[in-house]
């Protein structure tokens, strides 16, 4: 959009010639008044005129605008040409610095990952270790056990033997054994006496809460007290019979 200027007619009038202030009126003319002789000087223009001078202020503002244009980027590429001198300008013992921080880096990035990757893989072996002696030791689940477990202890050493699993299942079941299938008596299994009494009512009913205190336990960790308890109630209540 073009901006058009503020112009003062006035600047581009013709000037008048200066009267002189000492010359005499001539005989039968009156002195002419301030208003009279502003508009003697004045002087009026044509419309084609006026588009001219404006055409030319134009002009003038577009060519300053182009030059200042031309200069922004002048200095942009002179800007440019320096910087490519000073790295042209680089000794070669700062360009070896430059790339050997640059591999040194990538070899940090490198072992990083080796290291996340190796980590991941050891605790698959763990993971499948553990499971699988929660397993030989009758888990009830043996996903759930490894969930629960505190595998804080349990490492590979340089050899890839897995290290601490067993003694870290057993002590689970040992502090959870509701976790694991316990072994039954006789009477339980279909014995010599399967006569039915006060007792095994009394299992059946502890059985029950046991599981219903088991279910509770596997969303909230502060039933296991509870689970343990009903579970050493039943074991008293089977001996028993």
């Amino acid at each position: 959009m073009t901006k058009f200027l503020p112009l003062n007619l006035q600047f581009f009038a013709e000037q008048p010639e200066p009267e002189d202030t000492n010359a005499q009126p001539t005989a039968g003319e009156p002195e002419p008044t301030p208003t009279e002789q502003s508009q003697r000087t004045e002087k009026t223009f044509t419309q084609a005129e006026l588009d001219e001078i404006l055409n030319k202020r134009l002009d003038r503002e577009k060519k300053k605008q182009a030059e200042l244009e031309e200069k922004a980027k002048r200095l942009e590429e002179l800007e440019k040409a320096e910087e490519e001198r000073k790295k042209a300008e680089m000794s070669e013992a700062e360009r070896l610095r430059a790339e050997k921080e640059e591999a040194a880096k990538k070899a940090e990035e490198a072992s990083e990952k080796a290291k996340k990757a190796e980590e991941a893989a050891n605790q698959r072996i763990i993971n499948t270790e553990l499971r699988a002696i929660a397993r030989s030791l009758n888990a009830n689940d043996p996903n759930q056990v490894l969930a629960l477990l505190d595998k804080s202890a349990v490492q590979i050493d340089e050899d890839g033997n897995v290290i601490g699993a067993e003694e870290v299942v057993a002590a689970f079941k040992e502090s959870s054994p509701w976790m694991f299938k316990q072994p039954i008596g006789a009477d339980a299994s279909g014995g010599s006496n399967p006569a039915k009494s006060n007792t095994q009512t009394e299992i059946v009913a502890k059985e029950k809460e046991l599981e219903e205190a088991k279910q509770k336990a596997l969303k909230d960790s502060r039933y296991y007290g509870a689970v343990t308890r009903i579970f050493n109630e039943l074991l008293s209540l089977k001996n028993k019979r």
